[in-house]
């Protein structure tokens, strides 16, 4: 098992692969195209749970279990997060769905009230779920449709870095600037800053843990932590299983409530 300090991606994701050719020779373009093409967390088909530890500015912790069911679409991941614990939100459902050219598309389903919405426009910089998360930021968007400058190189916990500056496309993105520490070997991002639209640091998002998972190296553990607010959520991968399979019928935004 790896240990490092810090990391991380957009979230349920990130992976890791080896370079080619000389790393002094990439462009940024070319080294963001790698992080994100990554597969986020470890899995981008089967199933996966998740504890989500949602920490208050007073060190009061809450706990929730999710379930993640995902496929790939002609190229574009479809997943289906679903909470397990405690009982007062178990049932709660996100779909997203990984749109190629434009907005990914993500509904939310509340078995309380028997609600499902659309999760669109400025509404993705919401809290998901009371966490530390966004909409957005369970999207790669804020990384991939984005401009970005390859700073001078960096280190990180001791860990040779490329450093990324990007300034997002998205107009109704919160952030107006992301820094991101890429690992030269593997290719992980051990840690991003997102900064607002004034350019002060906003938020964290740290890599707690990565070990090999089938062969492949994956963050098993990362914390996003709310700077102006003094609150965390650290995501723990619990269990997964990439050869799990799914029909495409349980990813239809009209079913959530079955």
């Amino acid at each position: 098992m790896r240990r490092i300090v810090m990391v991380a991606a957009g979230c349920i994701m990130l992976l890791a692969w080896g370079t080619t050719g000389k790393a002094e020779e990439l462009t940024a373009d070319q080294i963001m195209d790698r992080v994100t093409d990554g597969d986020n967390l470890g899995f981008s088909t089967g199933e996966a749970r998740v504890k989500l530890s949602i920490r208050n500015k007073r060190g009061q912790e809450r706990v929730r279990i999710v379930n993640s069911k995902s496929i790939e679409k002609e190229g574009n991941r479809w997943t289906l997060v679903t909470f397990l614990e405690p009982a007062d939100v178990a049932g709660t459902r996100l779909l997203s769905k990984e749109v190629k050219d434009g907005s990914d598309l993500q509904y939310l389903y509340l078995p309380a009230l028997k609600e499902k919405r659309r999760i669109a426009g400025s509404d993705k910089n919401e809290s998901f779920m009371g966490t530390d998360f966004t909409y957005n930021d369970l999207e790669q968007k804020n990384l991939e449709e984005a401009t970005h400058t390859r700073l001078s190189d960096s280190q990180q916990s001791g860990i040779a870095c490329y450093l990324i500056e990007t300034i997002p496309s998205d107009k109704d993105s919160d952030y107006g600037k992301i820094k991101v520490w890429v690992d030269k070997k593997d290719f992980l991002p051990l840690k991003i800053y997102f900064f607002d639209k004034k350019e002060k640091h906003h938020k964290p998002l740290i890599a707690k843990m990565v070990e090999p998972l089938d062969g492949k190296l994956s963050i098993t553990m990362l914390m996003m932590k709310n700077v102006k607010k003094g609150t965390k959520t650290t995501m723990e991968l619990q269990a997964l299983d990439r050869s799990k399979k799914f029909p495409e019928a349980i990813f239809d935004e009209n079913k959530l409530d079955k």
